[in-house]
């Protein structure tokens, strides 16, 4: 693990910075193209990583990367190499245009710089992470890239060595290679999917090859799950079984949460009378998690050693193996046992290799007693309660002597609800205002908070806009932290456009000021077509009510059917009504799949039932003016 940290910070930073020592060519692919192709060719990508006893290694990594067209020429003279300056050593040893005529051009020493990561000021990030950026001259279409460097590992994060990469298809390859050199003495264990694999073998050294080729790229499918759990693939590690990985990390998560008396202190004042297990429980959760903002700390053994709680405490930061630790020390104080629980949250991952791989970007907290997962670092999720991409993902319970890997919870319709309901007067003159309740469980409710944070003008103006009806607005209520997991937001509106129902205009229902997606929307995800890969898919329900006051004598000529549609993983109900003067539209979505990872063919049933949603979302209502 990078440690549970420095792959957040990259969440928080908005950006993905990849760390090359052993990941920066897990994304290079595609073949051999003829001379009318378009984009780039990589004529060559291959890694030699020769392993030391201790598991230290140095790479070497040679690239090759040819540009078909003007554009490619345009967008590929500068390659970034991204390392972590506090564990690698990074040194160029080659850089040049190879011209399309056979000249060669080197990249001049003042085009070879060093630089930080690039993030908003916004964002708290203290990490080792460095750039080395090459700027290529003369680079034109038909003229080629080639750089060469070697990478070393200084000091080991954790005790051994483990790599799991996964090839991409979107572009094309004509010869790409890992090799693994080692001693013949260590035990490498590996797996490999979809791949060419080749070991030799001497007296002193073993050479484990994955290989790969791509003639024809394949556009990637937005929103599918991690190449990591689907793709051709490959994991190798020196660590026996997870329960290593974990026994590791759950030394080193114990050390940190040894009891203090600052620390009992601070538990026995935020508990204060309380004695119900998980009122208490819940007290320490909610004060770590209003109490001690996120900071990204990912600088040498930082990545994967937890901050002892009481720095965090005096500090009131830390990344989540701080704050979870600082948690665990509190529960501990009194007398609540927990235990770390590693996972991939950056990532839609949700298959771990058999092979065991210290691959893991987040620590969460587990309470046995409760039988809870808790996230600390989750400002917005209510105690108990997960983020959506949290939900039904391998983790990896860190406990010396004790470690094992589980599954956190999958998510049940009935845990996650979203309801909102608005109410719009339109007017004699044609204008329209009115009201708008959201109230959400679950992690709609995380969803809901989150959104809700900012509430001035511009962001209702902002918000009806978003939902097609352009206005002006206010809040009259936001959401507050709530024990039982819910969250509540209530506002006001007025629509710019005015309307004419005397004279035929027909009525699309306005939706109101509101942040939360409208039935149909986020659960399932988009299906405009029939995906080919596994996707994420998340169990909740939605249900929208918009009520329409009428002027006095309008009403309605014909109102669109009753409609319902249904799939092995979803449902929807819309109705429509109209009584003394009102109009009332319903509208109800459930999504209760088995778990959050979903099939192309449940995708196929999805594509003509989101498309009915569409259609249903689109329903006019024709209005009479009566005597």
């Amino acid at each position: 693990m990078q440690a549970s940290g420095s792959v957040a910070d990259r969440r928080r930073a908005g950006r993905w910075i990849v760390s090359v020592g052993l990941a920066l060519a897990t994304w290079l692919v595609g073949i051999a193209a003829s001379a009318n192709e378009t984009g780039y060719t990589w004529m060559l990508d291959r890694h030699v990583y020769t392993i030391d006893a201790d598991g230290r290694w140095v790479g070497l990594l040679e690239a090759e990367r040819k540009a078909h067209d003007a554009q490619a020429a345009r967008d590929g003279g500068r390659i970034d190499i991204s390392y972590q300056a506090s564990v690698q050593k990074i040194e160029i040893l080659e850089a040049l245009t190879l011209k399309a005529d056979g000249r060669r051009l080197p990249v001049a020493p003042d085009k070879i710089l060093d630089i930080a990561p690039q993030v908003g000021r916004e964002v708290a990030l203290y990490t080792d992470l460095r750039t080395r950026s090459l700027v290529f001259p003369d680079l034109e279409a038909g003229d080629s890239i080639r750089y060469v460097y070697r990478l070393t590992s200084t000091d080991l994060t954790w005790p051994g060595f483990s790599w799991s990469a996964a090839w991409r298809t979107t572009t094309r390859t004509a010869r790409s290679e890992r090799v693994f050199d080692r001693p013949a003495g260590m035990a490498l264990a590996e797996e490999h999917h979809g791949l060419d694999y080749r070991v030799e073998a001497d007296a002193d050294r073993v050479r484990q090859t994955y290989s790969w080729r791509n003639e024809k790229p394949i556009v990637e499918e937005a929103g599918s799950t991690s190449p990591l759990d689907w793709a051709p693939r490959f994991a190798v590690s020196t660590f026996r079984s997870y329960a290593e990985i974990g026994d590791h990390y759950g030394r080193l998560h114990a050390a940190a949460t040894a009891s203090t008396p600052e620390i009992e202190a601070l538990a026995a004042e935020i508990v204060g009378e309380a004695s119900e297990r998980a009122v208490v429980a819940r007290r320490l959760f909610e004060w770590t998690q209003r109490n001690v903002r996120y900071v990204a700390v990912s600088i040498g053994q930082g990545k994967l050693t937890p901050t002892p709680p009481i720095e965090t405490v005096r500090n009131r930061y830390g990344d989540c193996k701080a704050q979870v630790a600082l948690l665990a020390a509190l529960l501990a104080a009194r007398g609540i046992a927990s235990e770390p629980a590693l996972m991939n949250m950056t990532s839609s991952r949700y298959v771990l290799p058999e092979t065991a791989v210290a691959d893991f970007d987040h620590v969460v907290l587990y309470l046995p007693e409760l039988d809870l997962y808790v996230d600390p670092t989750s400002y917005h999720s209510s105690f108990g309660s997960l983020r959506w991409n949290h939900s039904d993902k391998p983790a990896l319970h860190a406990v010396a002597g004790r470690s094992r890997v589980a599954r956190l919870p999958r998510e049940r319709a009935g845990d996650n609800v979203a309801e909102t309901h608005t109410t719009v007067t339109i007017w004699s003159d044609g204008t329209m205002s009115g009201s708008t309740r959201e109230a959400a469980t679950g992690a709609f409710a995380g969803d809901l908070r989150s959104q809700a944070a900012r509430t001035d003008g511009a962001r209702a103006s902002a918000q009806l806009r978003y939902f097609g009806t352009p206005g002006t607005g206010k809040w009259t209520k936001r959401p507050a932290d709530a024990a039982d997991g819910s969250a509540a937001v209530a506002g006001e509106f007025k629509l710019s456009d005015a309307i004419d129902l005397g004279a035929g205009e027909a009525l699309m229902p306005p939706p109101g000021l509101r942040f939360l997606q409208r039935p149909g929307g986020f659960l399932v995800g988009s299906h405009d077509a029939a995906r080919t890969r596994p996707f994420p898919c998340h169990a909740g329900r939605q249900v929208e009510t918009i009520e329409v006051i009428l002027p006095r004598g309008i009403k309605p000529v014909r109102l669109p059917a009753d409609r319902s549609w249904f799939t092995a993983i979803a449902g929807y109900r819309s109705t429509y009504s109209f009584r003394e003067g009102t109009l009332t539209v319903r509208r109800e979505f459930t999504a209760h799949p088995e778990s959050q990872v979903c099939t192309p063919e449940q995708s196929r049933e999805l594509v003509s039932f989101l498309s009915n949603l569409r259609r249903d979302y689109r329903s006019v209502v024709v209005f009479d003016q009566q005597p």
